[in-house]
């Protein structure tokens, strides 16, 4: 940038010296006229006229630059602070909540312009495409996460976001696979084995899904130590599915009602939409007194939350 201004600079003083002085005219002379004034006034006003050029050019060529910065290198140059980032972070989570996964997956594009080496970015667009039905570039930005994701948990994530995406495309077995090898990178958090307990059931190996269910059981407190606000009650949700599976009955509702505890807003919702679907397991639950009593006791503390924020 420096150059550039110097050279506009010196055009400035290059066609302020001109040739467009007549011969045997001096420079000073054909600038400021011949007549009437002394050599010490023509001094003068030549170099205030050449000062004014100067500055002039430089207005010039710093509006040129300031023209062509990216986003906020500008304060740099001209020290005037840029507007304020916007945080497509959190832009993207608040549309991605709200379903709008193709404008949540563009907040996230902008959020990985600002941080192109959080592994969260390239995550979070493919869990928005994972859920528009875009499996393609679903796993193509998994796969860029895994490369940005630095801790044992983030990479865990990245592998069990993979799972879910094979295990959603029916392929269960693939799916097996990277939920074991989350399981492998998080050895303390429950959620993975709860993975691979339910693909175990949905492959009818009851007594696999039942022994990674016990050590589950066993780690279920610290449930609530990962669960992300958005995943709360997702463990026990699929502990319950999972038991129903093995008719293991006061477990189902010892677990469904924990989800509903930790998450009412979203059980109750889900469980409604299980209890419509007669493809659903759950769905023999669907007139079953003590999970609709639970619903709607967790229904109403949720509507009681909601009347007091207002």
């Amino acid at each position: 940038m420096t150059t550039s201004l110097t050279v506009d600079r010196d055009a400035a003083v290059a066609s302020f010296n001109s040739t467009s002085a007549s011969p045997g005219t001096s420079i000073l002379e054909n600038a400021c006229g011949r007549g009437g004034m002394s050599r010490p006034g023509l001094l003068v006003r030549g170099c205030l006229v050449g000062l004014c050029a100067i500055l002039m050019a430089g207005g010039c060529a710093k509006k040129t630059v300031r023209q062509g910065v990216p986003f906020g290198l500008d304060r740099v140059f001209t020290g005037q602070p840029s507007p304020k980032e916007q945080d497509w972070k959190e832009v993207g989570m608040r549309l991605a909540k709200e379903k709008e996964f193709d404008r949540a997956i563009e907040a996230f594009k902008s959020y990985v312009v600002q941080q192109p080496e959080d592994f969260f970015g390239f995550n979070a667009i493919a869990v928005c495409y994972k859920n528009i039905g875009d499996h393609t570039l679903a796993m193509k930005n998994f796969e860029r996460a895994s490369e940005f994701a630095e801790t044992a948990e983030d990479r865990a994530k990245v592998l069990a976001n993979i799972g879910n995406l094979y295990f959603s495309a029916d392929k269960p077995q693939v799916a097996l696979g990277y939920y074991k090898e989350a399981a492998g990178e998080a050895k303390k958090n429950p959620l993975y084995l709860v993975f691979i307990a339910r693909t175990f059931v949905v492959m009818n190996e009851p007594d696999r899904a039942r022994k990674v269910l016990v050590e589950a059981e066993r780690m279920h407190r610290d449930l609530e130590k990962y669960e992300r606000d958005e995943d709360r009650g997702l463990g026990s949700y699929l502990m319950a599915y999972s038991f129903l599976a093995l008719n293991e009955e006061d477990k189902v509702f010892k677990y469904l009602e924990n989800a509903l505890k930790v998450n009412p807003e979203k059980y109750v919702a889900r469980l409604e939409k299980d209890f419509s679907d007669e493809k659903s397991l759950l769905y023999t639950l669907k007139d079953e007194p003590r999970v609709r009593k639970a619903m709607q006791r967790y229904s109403a503390k949720t509507s009681r939350a909601s009347e007091r924020s207002f």
